[in-house]
């Protein structure tokens, strides 16, 4: 069935442990030129939503080791992308809960093709007229990210950025000046629960994270860098 609308080709992140599930849901989408990412569990979620880029993302409520509204919270603070939760669970306050978490959409199983490529593609349309009135460019100090080409110049040069990267630099770059900790970039740009996983992640990699993203803005090293340590509290990009 071809469901007319879709101009551009859409990638989706869907989440769901159900293989049936992910045939079925995979076709969908793909039938309607849409390109689909399906992973089985919410971590699985959470290291691809970091390394590539989405334009939706469905996810599966009960998914194993990070449930999907917890992987809604998560995705949430970072991003406004169309997130559609699925449930086999209709109760109004599973609803509520996923609406609350951040969702824009709740569809109960079994899944009506129609209903549920309607409801996706109005997600993904309303998004689009959302962004088209949202700021497009940052600018702190000689620093322009773009918002909607997904890409930096530092004066004036280009900066070859990873997925992670570049969300690492939007996060410091929506609050300048402001000293980040290492704990708060941690849980919002990798997407981990620190209180969750403090027996054995080591914060060095948000250390390393930071030092790959210097070299790639430092031209001079006699000048001030752009993103500064705040000993004893975290990182901070541009000046106070």
């Amino acid at each position: 069935m071809a469901v007319s609308g879709v101009k551009r080709l859409y990638k989706i992140l869907y989440g769901d442990d159900d293989p049936d599930m992910q045939t079925l849901v995979k076709l969908m989408l793909q039938r309607v030129g849409m390109e689909v990412v399906a992973v089985g569990n919410g971590q699985e979620v959470l290291d691809a939503w970091r390394r590539d880029h989405f334009d939706g993302v469905v996810l599966d409520v009960m998914m194993p080791l990070i449930d999907g509204l917890e992987i809604c919270r998560r995705i949430r603070r970072l991003s406004p992308v169309p997130i559609l939760l699925l449930t086999g669970r209709g109760q109004e306050e599973e609803v509520v809960l996923g609406l609350e978490a951040g969702a824009d959409d709740y569809i109960v199983k079994p899944i009506r093709q129609k209903e549920f490529l309607a409801r996706i593609q109005v997600a993904l349309k309303r998004a689009e007229r959302m962004s088209a009135g949202e700021e497009e460019l940052i600018q702190v100090q000689e620093l322009v990210i773009d918002l909607r080409r997904r890409s930096a110049t530092f004066r004036g040069r280009p900066i070859p950025l990873t997925p992670l990267e570049y969300q690492i630099l939007v996060y410091l770059a929506r609050k300048p000046g402001t000293a980040i900790p290492k704990k708060e970039l941690f849980d919002n740009v990798w997407g981990y629960s620190t209180s969750m996983t403090d027996s054995f992640v080591d914060l060095n990699i948000v250390e390393s994270a930071i030092r790959r993203l210097r070299r790639k803005l430092t031209e001079d090293a006699t000048q001030p860098e752009l993103i500064q340590t705040v000993r004893g509290l975290g990182y901070q990009l541009g000046h106070s």
